[in-house]
C-alpha cells in the first residue's frame, strides 16, 4: 500500500461481530486490513466569531479487521489484540467490555500500520 487513505461505509451488518465495508479489493482493500469505525451524528462544531457551522467532529467507534475481501466489498468483524492464545492468533474475541452500536452509514477509514484496539466490541 502506498499510504493512500481508503474510506468509506458500513453497508450491511451481518451479525453482532461482522459487518460489510463498501469499499472492496476495486479500491485496495485486502484481508488483514484494520478499518475504523466512525460515527457521524458527532457534536457540530460553530465557530464562536461568526456563528458559521465549520462541521461535526467525528469519534472513532471501535475498529474492525478485513477477512474476506471481493472486488466491490469486503467483510470485516471486530477483533481485540490480547497476550493470550486468542489475541496471539487475532482470533474474533467476545468480550462484555464496552458494547458499542455501529450503523450503516457509519464511515470506515483504513488505518495505516495500526492492529489493534482497545478491547471494545461491537453489538451491531
Amino acid at each position: 500500500m502506498t499510504g493512500e487513505t481508503i474510506t468509506g461505509q458500513v453497508a450491511l451488518i451481518e451479525d453482532d461481530h461482522t459487518l460489510v465495508i463498501n469499499r472492496g479489493t476495486e479500491a485496495g482493500v485486502r484481508p488483514g486490513m484494520v478499518f475504523a469505525v466512525n460515527s457521524t451524528t458527532g457534536p457540530v462544531v460553530t465557530d464562536p466569531e461568526t456563528g458559521r457551522e465549520l462541521g461535526r467532529l467525528s469519534r472513532e467507534k471501535l475498529r474492525v479487521r478485513v477477512f474476506d475481501a471481493q472486488p466491490l466489498f469486503a467483510r470485516a468483524h471486530t477483533f481485540a489484540e490480547t497476550n493470550d492464545f486468542y489475541g496471539l492468533l487475532q482470533i474474533p474475541f467476545l468480550s462484555s467490555e464496552d458494547v458499542v452500536t455501529v450503523d450503516v452509514g457509519d464511515a470506515v477509514e483504513f488505518i495505516s500500520g495500526q492492529s489493534s484496539i482497545s478491547g471494545r466490541q461491537a453489538i451491531v
